[in-house]
Order: C-alpha cells, then structure tokens, then sequence
C-alpha cells in the first residue's frame, strides 16, 4: 500500500512556518527562519564541517555490524556492497573488536573541535551521545551493546526476540536488497556464511557462560522454537527460499536468473546454514537443564549495573528504578480511573476492569473472522486509518515537514510471529529506495480487537514512528551516525505522544471504544515501568510480573507472556514510552506558559523533529532554551 505523497516544500518555506522566535531554536541552517530585512546580520564563521569526520567513524564502525548498515540501508548495502555479504561477527574476537571500535570512535568524536556554529555543536553532543551509550556497560564482557539498536545492552546474546538468530534472516527476508543479480548474489553469500557466522554465536553463548552469564530457562525454551522452525520444512518452502523467490521475481529478474539463484541459494540452506543452526539448536538443548530461574538481569553477574545502564540509555532517565516503579504504579492508577469513566460511558459498569474489557473485546463488532479474509480486512482497516491520518498531517506539521516516503502496512511473517510484538515498525531506507514497513502480528486473531488498532495504527504509523523516522531522513546534511542511531525514549516516546496527540485532534470523539483501546494501550505502557523495574531491580518472578500484567490490562495472555519475556531479554528498552512521552508533554507544557497566545502545536512539534532523535535532556535545550537577560 502507497501512503499519499506530498509535494516536497523548500526548505526555505519551512522555514517561514516557524518564524522569528524568542525561544531561539537550534534547527538545521536550512530550517531557521530568515532574518529580518533591516539591517544585514553580522558575519558569522560558517559552519563547521562536522559531517565528514562524523560519517567517517560511522562506517568504520558499521565494519563491525554490517547488518545495522543493511537493515539502515546505507550505502555500501545495495548493489552487492561489502555490507550486504556477511552477517555481524558475535565471536568473542569480534565481541572484543567492536567495543573497542566504540571506545576508539568516543575519542575521535572529543576531538572534533566546532566552538562557532551552534548546529554542530549540537550534532557533536549528539554524537557524544550515541558512543555513550554504547560504552556505558563496557565494562560487563557477556551480552552485546549496541548504540545503534533499541535495546541498549541485550545480555543474552541468543534470545527468542531479537540477535542473530531471529534479526539475521529477518533481515534478510524483509530489508536486505534483492532487485539486481549482484545483489542476490550477495544475499547467497551472506547465507553461505552462516556456518562461520553462526559457529562464532555459539562460541560468544559459552564465553558469557563463563563469565558467569546464564540465560533464564523460559527464554531458552522460548528460544528453541524460533531455531526449529528455521529447521524444519522442505527447503522450497524454508521463508528464506520464499522470501528470495517472491523478491527476485518482484523485481523482474528473468526466469534463468531466478532459477540459477534459487538452486544456489537452496545448497547455501541445506550445507550452511541449516547446519549451522543445527548446532545452535544443540547449544540451546545443552544450556536448557541450567538456565535460570530468576527473571531478572539482577541475576547476573553485575547485572544491577548493568540495568542502571540501560535505565540510561534506553529508558534516558537519571532517576532510580525505584522512583521509576513509584511513578509506574501512579500512572497505573490515574490512567484505570479514566478507563473506568470512559468504560461507564459505553455501559461497561460493572466487574473488575479486565472483566469488562474482556466484555467490550467478546463484542462481534470489535472482532474479526480468524480466516485468510478476516486478517485480509485487518490490513484493509489499518490501511484505511493510515491513510485518515496521513489526510491529517498539515494540522500537526509544517507543511514542508510532512514525509513524502511510503508506509506500507504487511503482516508479521508466520516463521516469527510466535516471538514478535503485536504490532512494529521498520524504517525506510537511507536513500528512500525502501518504504517504511508498519507489521501487525495477525498470529492470534482473537487477540486483534477492532477498538485497539487505531491507537496502534497512530504509533507504529502516522504521526507516530514513521512520521518521526521519515522527517529524521529528510534533514538536510545530517551526519550518518545520527540517521541511524537509536534514542529510545526520544523515539518511543514521541510514538506514544503521537497516541494522545490522535486524541485531542478529536479522532475519538465519534469512536468511544476506540478511546478505550488508546487508553487500554497507555495503561498497557505505565505497567511497563512497574513491571521491569519489578523483575530487574525489585527481584520479581517471571510469574508475578505476569500476574500483575494480567490484572493490570486487558490484553490477551498470550501477549502477556510475550511482553514479559520481552522485558526479560531487553532490561530497561520498555521504559522508554512512558518516560519519554511524560518528558515531551512537560516541554510542551512549558512550551505554552512561556510563549502564551503565540504558542503554534507544529512549532513544538518542529523544534522535537527538526533535529532528529537525541537524548531529551538536549532536546529540553532545543525546545526550551534559556530565556535572554535583559
């Protein structure tokens, strides 16, 4: 499905929709509004030349993990580049190699010197950033940090959500290139070295071992299935072979092209990689009889330390994971006592609040036919909401900020939708090449409610993570490091703003059970602070997050189970929503008492935008500088 595209406004016209501003925002040259005609502005130096220095020691780290620059799509992905040919190496050497590459790029970036253009200067802070969070948890050797992912410092190097062994062929099914015979000839490649690739997952798995490193037994189980599936199957109907044979003949290649590549490609399946997962199956059935009880990151060696770090990075917050539970637990209270009016509106008046959200989810109308047609109008409806929005953006937006790239909208693949989220996103590509991918996971129709997806739709979609993503990739001149960098709390949060922002635009006002569905998603968001701070710091069971997940939400068990084993694999990733969303509606607040009458909505959403995603301590500065003496 085509999003409807705008035309692209200048730069310059954009800039005239901020206007002169008394708060003096930092935003790229090209984004600033004019001077006035008076008088001539005096000469300033230009601006620093930050960019090259800053994309050099991107791609030299991107060497390391040729899949972020793949999934990224940056250049050296397409056309058969070296980034295309090979998966990331998660040998210990290669473990060792990439966190000194992030200790190296640190250093290079302090020495950029840019004292004389308040952009720049801004980016290098950026950038700083980005390296920080990579390097804040070196000192704990097992798992795998990761600036340029979400997730922040996964401990678990094989894990039933994320790593190689579902992100690799994820990848390769969905993002990787595959329009030319180069290409195809690199994703063959890429799938022949599997077995060295995958040789070297299982030697980091044993060298986390013994650091002291063992995975929690539900996660290995939970593990298991994703490798047997890549195991089980004749091989022509393996999704790898699938996905390649779907792809090759999308892009129009010719049938002896086809056939040649698919007979290459079935070998590399059967004497590589198959084999090669054969052995991390054999791994996982070996760790199973001593996986952990414990839940929690806790249980680890360093591991408090270790989730303070995420709590950092991902969650962006300096408070403690106490305070974090605190808040989570009054979030928990103020967003039922809401649902529960809206839910006495619509007649839900009686029984515990799962019980009646169980009642307004068993309605026919909030249901959909569990059939090839009923997940077929799922996508339909989606698709439909998407596009009510995308007629929407000049009410929130600067023209000139609406994203002219396409979302599309798929359901998640069947060989990953037991593992995956209810509903993701997947960027665009650097160069546009590629649309933005919003997934709904269509595994367990009798958890899709009709009621629950336009507030879905707003988050993974627009205005939430693909109007954030698309707008991060028209700006003008950013460096690559930041065009790819992750800042969970920015981004997440912006997605669960972009939630309420649907709401007072008035999208609910004839649709009460759907502003129960955004409500029911945001208490969904503020359990999620009580519940990982309750495994990872305050010591809980798998079973008790569960438990209060159950009697604190109205989503299905089965997604229950899923998120909590999620939070166990990502310490500190779900914190970010809640905390980032609260952070922007205090600046927004603020916003409104210092600019009063000439408060504009899509001026503050300008200011959050305009630079891409950062740490919100530096975004506070962006949006609300200090006020001139005088």
């Amino acid at each position: 499905m085509e999003s409807t595209r705008y035309p692209v406004l200048s730069r310059r016209r954009f800039g005239l929709l901020l206007g002169a501003s008394a708060i003096a925002p930092v935003l790229p040259a090209a984004f600033a509004a004019p001077p006035a005609p008076r008088r001539a502005p005096p000469k300033r130096p230009g601006p620093c030349p930050i960019t090259t220095p800053v994309d050099a020691i991107a791609l030299k780290l991107l060497r390391h993990t040729p899949e972020i620059a793949t999934y990224g799509g940056v250049a050296g992905s397409a056309a058969g580049g070296p980034f295309a040919r090979s998966m990331d190496d998660y040998s210990p050497e290669g473990e060792e190699a990439w966190r000194t590459a992030l200790g190296e790029a640190g250093i290079a970036i302090e020495r950029i010197d840019c004292e004389d253009d308040r952009l720049g200067q801004l980016r290098l802070k950026m950038a700083a950033a980005v390296i920080e969070n990579g390097t804040r948890s070196a000192a704990i050797g097992y798992g795998r940090p990761n600036p340029f992912w979400f997730s922040g410092h996964e401990p678990y190097i094989i894990n039933q959500i994320s790593g190689p062994v579902v992100n690799t062929p994820n990848v390769m099914i969905a993002q990787q290139p595959l329009s030319s015979p180069i290409e195809v000839d690199a994703w063959i490649e890429k799938l022949d070295g599997f077995a060295e690739g995958f040789a070297g997952v299982v030697e980091k798995s044993k060298a986390d071992e013994a650091l002291g490193c063992i995975p929690p037994r539900a996660l290995l189980e939970k593990t298991l299935p994703v490798v047997e599936n890549f195991l089980a199957g004749p091989a022509d109907r393996h999704p790898m072979i699938v996905a390649l044979r779907e792809r090759m003949a999308t892009a129009g290649l010719d049938a002896r092209t086809r056939a040649a590549a698919e007979l290459r490609a079935t070998a590399a399946l059967e004497k590589r990689a198959r084999p090669a997962f054969g052995k991390l199956r054999a791994r996982l059935r070996d760790m199973l009889p001593y996986g952990r009880e414990e839940a929690g990151v806790w249980a680890q060696p360093d591991g408090e330390a270790l989730y303070a770090a995420n709590v950092h990075s991902v969650g962006d917050s300096d408070q403690s994971p106490e305070e974090i539970h605190k808040i989570g637990l009054d979030q928990v209270r103020l967003v039922t006592g809401r649902i529960d009016a809206r839910l006495r509106q619509l007649g839900f008046g009686r029984g515990s609040l799962r019980d009646r959200l169980d009642a307004l989810a068993a309605d026919p109308r909030q249901r959909f036919p569990d059939t090839p047609a009923g997940r077929e109008q799922v996508l339909d409806y989606l698709r439909k909401l998407v596009a009510g929005m995308e007629a929407r953006q000049h009410q929130f937006l600067p023209r000139a900020m609406i994203p002219s790239q396409r979302l599309e909208i798929r359901a998640v693949p069947p060989a990953t939708q037991d593992s995956a989220p209810g509903g993701y996103y997947d960027g665009p590509s650097l160069d546009g090449s590629r649309p933005g991918i919003y997934w709904i996971n269509l595994r367990d129709m009798a958890g899709v409610h009709r009621y629950s997806l336009p507030t879905l739709s707003y988050h993974e979609g627009v205005s939430g993570h693909h109007t954030q993503g698309a707008t991060l990739l028209a700006l003008p001149q950013a460096p690559l490091m930041l065009r790819i960098a992750s800042f969970n709390a920015y981004q997440e949060g912006w997605a669960l703003y972009a939630e309420r922002l649907a709401a007072e635009m008035g999208l609910y006002a004839q649709d009460p059970a759907g502003d129960v569905g955004r409500l029911a998603d945001d208490l969904f968001r503020c359990v999620r602070l009580v519940v990982d701070t309750g495994l990872h710091q305050l010591r809980w069971s798998r079973e008790k997050a569960i438990a209060y997940m159950q009697a604190n939400s109205g989503s299905p068990m089965s997604e229950i189970v899923a998120e909590i084993e999620r939070y166990m694999a990502w310490p500190g990733q779900a914190l970010g929503y809640k905390l980032g969303q609260l952070r922007l509606l205090a600046m927004r607040d603020r916003l409104k008492m210092r600019m009063g009458k000439r408060f504009d909505l899509r001026q503050f959403h300008a200011l959050v935008l305009g630079n891409g995603a950062m740490p919100l301590d530096l975004l506070e500065t962006v949006v609300l500088p200090p006020l001139r003496k005088g």
